[in-house]
């Protein structure tokens, strides 16, 4: 009887071993050694009513593996007074994601929760699942204030057939009303047809001759303020467009 259950019992051994997939596999990988890299090329934008958030989405893990999957990235914000001392207050949000990183390779957030006379450090790490988040970004740092006010009597003059000269009255106020206290720049956008603009460096004066028109073509001007706060320059909301055919 038992000369008759050898042969069986070590070819049922056999195919156990010889499977595919079975005896194969390594142990399990800890999460924390399949953690995301870090995103990537942090960018704040200042925009009139938030700022905007914007990083490359992490392809792979840090052993070079493609991730298939990231659930959300963490926003860390820490903020301090830009004038004088006070208390630095520190949060984090996350922003859920739960898609492919494949699908989007840049990812944008913005952020709302802004405070007039206030400095903030902005620093993002990805979220796979417990225990197995990306590192940090570097931090990157803007200060906030309210924006400027629209610059008001703006017009747009042909003189010549090559120069058209734009003025504007100076922005003394921000969107609340209240008296700006900080130098205010002015960045002026032309467009020609349907392509894109084209930014003018931004000017501390209240008026551009622009002599690179050409005679016969439509250009369109807008002017956009700029409050400079503690090396952030911030946007208020621009002019409506002036088209004008030198």
């Amino acid at each position: 009887m038992g000369g008759f259950l050898k042969g069986p019992l070590l070819f049922l051994l056999l195919l156990f071993f010889l499977s595919p997939g079975c005896g194969r596999k390594g142990p399990p990988v800890p999460p924390e050694e399949a953690r995301p890299e870090a995103p990537k090329d942090l960018r704040l934008l200042p925009r009139p009513l938030f700022v905007e958030l914007r990083f490359k989405v992490p392809l792979e893990d840090v052993r070079g593996v493609p991730l298939k999957k990231i659930k959300a990235f963490e926003v860390e914000r820490v903020c301090r007074p830009a004038e004088g001392p006070g208390p630095e207050i520190r949060t984090r949000e996350k922003i859920p994601f739960g898609d492919s990183p494949s699908r989007l390779e840049e990812f944008l957030w913005r952020e709302r929760r802004l405070r007039s006379g206030w400095c903030c450090r902005f620093r993002v790490r990805a979220v796979k699942g417990w225990r197995s988040r990306s590192d940090w970004t570097p931090p990157q740092a803007l200060c906030w204030h309210t924006p400027p006010r629209t610059p008001e009597d703006f017009s747009v003059k042909v003189l010549v057939p090559h120069t058209v000269y734009l003025s504007w009255r100076p922005v003394k106020k921000d969107l609340q009303d209240f008296p700006l206290e900080h130098l205010v720049l002015y960045r002026v956008r032309r467009r020609e047809g349907e392509g894109p603009s084209q930014v003018f460096p931004p000017i501390r004066e209240t008026s551009l001759f622009d002599t690179s028109a050409r005679a016969g073509k439509t250009y369109c001007y807008r002017v956009e303020p700029l409050l400079s706060y503690y090396g952030t320059l911030i946007p208020g909301f621009a002019t409506p467009e002036i088209c004008v055919t030198p």
